[in-house]
């Protein structure tokens, strides 16, 4: 072989290299690929399996004194190949418990001893309690031996005070109002890739739960009504008939209805007389389940087609003193029909969504909690929320761990569906987030594990960060390409955990490009995002415009030419034009007009240092 031959091999071995170069994949998540649990490409493998159950669930909650107390069967199904040797349970109310581990303040007077398991059993047989090792929010069983493939009951008595004043996605809202959630023990998700998920519920992290079906009955006294994720199963035996009537017209109808007004609480037309009521609800293959009830609230809501026979109820459910709360109806409404026919056209894979008017900003499955938030916040919230439906509910990744695979999404929702809600508030967003953050010494990538994020830098690196990369590509691949590879990876995942690496997978596999360039430069390394302009030459009208990718962060570029005129002209290229690792591109444009000024960058180009953004001509 000639010397030609042999340098030119070399460098077709090398690009072959470079072009098969595969995401780093963490240890932990290599075994999956060798157990055949998953798939390189991004799909679930031959052998995957997830473990899951039925949960019936009774109830009882006194809004006087705030004692919530139950019991509960769960069938629990072990679909993976082990054999457990303990259980470990999620006591999330624990986070109350005065010597939990916390990373969010509380009132001292909501303080408890936590919940209190008066009665456990597995099989039958008691499981006594010095077998049971509570620490903070975690439960663990030893003693047990569950074959692969086995099927085990667990039976359990429950009570905890529902906390009043420090308001952390659940708790008591007003006298006559609570959002009831994370209210019941229940069996922590077992996976191929770390076994048992044994993160403590802290208070900043969110969740990591198994697809179950819930029976849920919740005894309240009679003037209170509940709303549920799930189906109400017994309406008859709660709501009088001019209320059921409403829910009907609201549902069939594509007008806002309401289906309880203020007078309505007044005139005692909205419920059944009884001293207690019985709310009996139905969820199928869920990843959790959540509450909440008022005695004064009122409830709007508005029928959305989502597939040719499929119907979804949107709610709004508030106090009527909160007059901000008065579109959000609406917006529930717009959001789904959005997300059911354009972005990414998934139907609504629920019965309903219903926003209840409390003290945070959270999601559930069906149900959210959102403040009274006022113009844009309160469109921007609705969306958020409603959006996390399709993550992490429909597709169940791990909040816990990974929290920029649901958080990420639903932030590029708040942006990418604003222009098709119909209102009048102006398409933008703010930066400063990631702009005072990126590439200090508290900014990390991405991919790192949400319950090492803290600082300044944790709501970029979780929630904006991520959401600013699928804009990227968005306006890269457009809006065909991206969400027909966000269809490909929910109907992959649907139903089950994934991975980032699988999310990744599916990504380039849908959309037909491999884009692991982006993912390794946008979500796996500490980049900073930073643009400027260099050099600007200007002969005979000819002008090239140099832009500098001065940080190592790919962005697009989006430039703006303003003419002594008063006109104006823009140029842009989208993210790829650094894939190839280039740090200077030039852009060319002839003109006939006096050219006075040249900038860098819009709304959602994050950069670091806008002192180089822009060039005046100078005379």
């Amino acid at each position: 072989m000639s010397k030609i031959c042999r340098t030119l091999a070399v460098m077709l071995s090398l690009l072959g290299s470079l072009h098969a170069q595969q995401l780093p994949v963490a240890v932990n998540f290599k075994k999956s690929y060798q157990q055949q649990t998953r798939h390189t490409d991004g799909t679930p493998g031959k052998n995957y399996w997830q473990n899951g159950g039925k949960y019936t669930i009774q109830v009882q909650y006194n809004p006087a004194n705030r004692e919530l107390s139950g019991t509960e069967g769960i069938d629990y199904y072990n679909n993976s190949p082990d054999t457990l040797k303990r259980m470990v349970f999620k006591l999330y109310p624990n986070l109350y418990q005065a010597q939990a581990m916390r990373n969010v303040p509380l009132s001292p007077d909501d303080l408890t001893q936590g919940m209190t398991i008066s009665r456990m059993q597995l099989d039958s047989v008691t499981i006594a309690e010095k077998k049971r090792i509570i620490r903070g929010t975690n439960m663990y069983v030893n003693g047990v031996h569950i074959l692969p493939g086995q099927h085990v009951h667990v039976d359990v008595d429950f009570n905890y005070t529902l906390n009043k004043t420090s308001f952390i996605r659940t708790g008591q809202i007003d006298t006559g109002a609570c959002m009831i959630a994370y209210f019941f023990p229940r069996i922590a998700v077992y996976d191929d890739i770390d076994g048992w998920n044994e993160y403590p519920y802290a208070g900043k992290e969110e969740f990591y739960n198994d697809y179950c079906d819930f029976s849920v009955d919740i005894a309240v006294p009679g003037n209170y009504a509940v709303w549920a994720t799930g189906e109400l199963q017994n309406r008859n035996m709660v709501y009088q008939p001019a209320i059921l009537h409403n829910i009907d017209k609201a549902l069939t109808g594509d007008s806002i209805v309401d289906i309880i007004r203020a007078t309505d609480w007044e005139k005692h037309a909205v419920l059944l007389p009884a001293t207690t009521h019985h709310w009996q609800f139905e969820a199928k293959d869920v990843t959790d389940f959540a509450f909440a009830l008022s005695n004064h609230y009122v409830w709007k809501a508005g029928g959305v087609q989502v597939s040719p026979t499929g119907r979804v109820l949107a709610n709004a459910v508030f106090n009527p003193a909160h007059q901000s709360y008065e579109p959000v109806a609406g917006y529930v409404r717009k959001t789904i029909d959005l997300i059911s026919h354009q972005a990414p056209g998934i139907p609504f894979p629920y019965p309903h969504e219903t926003i209840f008017d409390g003290l945070d900003a959270m999601e559930y499955p069906m149900m959210v909690n959102n403040l009274p938030f006022e113009g844009l916040e309160a469109v921007q919230f609705t969306i958020h929320e409603v959006f996390h439906t399709l993550f992490p509910f429909y597709v169940g990744s791990n909040e816990t761990k990974y929290s920029f695979m649901d958080e990420g999404w639903a932030t590029y929702a708040e942006f990418m569906l604003l222009k098709g809600m119909q209102t009048t508030f102006k398409d933008e967003y703010d930066m400063r987030a990631i702009n005072e953050s990126a590439g200090t010494d508290i900014d990390v990538p991405v991919m790192t594990p949400t319950p090492q994020l803290y600082g300044a830098a944790r709501f970029s690196d979780k929630d904006l960060k991520p959401a600013l990369g699928f804009r990227y590509l968005q306006e890269w691949l457009g809006d065909t390409v991206l969400y027909k590879a966000l269809r490909y990876y929910i109907s992959q995942w649907k139903g089950k955990h994934p991975t980032p690496y699988d999310f990744f997978a599916c990504m380039n596999k849908g959309a037909g490009v491999n884009l692991d360039w982006f993912w390794q430069n946008w979500y796996f390394e500490k980049h900073v995002p930073d643009l400027g302009i260099g050099q600007v030459t200007n002969k005979n009208g000819q002008y090239h415009v140099v832009v500098e990718r001065v940080g190592a962060g790919m962005v697009p570029v989006h430039v703006e030419i303003s003419y002594a005129d008063g006109s104006k002209e823009w140029m842009s290229r989208t993210v790829d034009c650094w894939k190839d690792g280039q740090r200077k591109l030039t852009l060319a444009f002839k003109t006939r007009k006096t050219v006075t000024a040249i900038q860098l960058g819009d709304n959602y180009d994050a950069d670091v240092d806008k002192r180089n953004n822009k060039w005046v001509y100078k005379k």
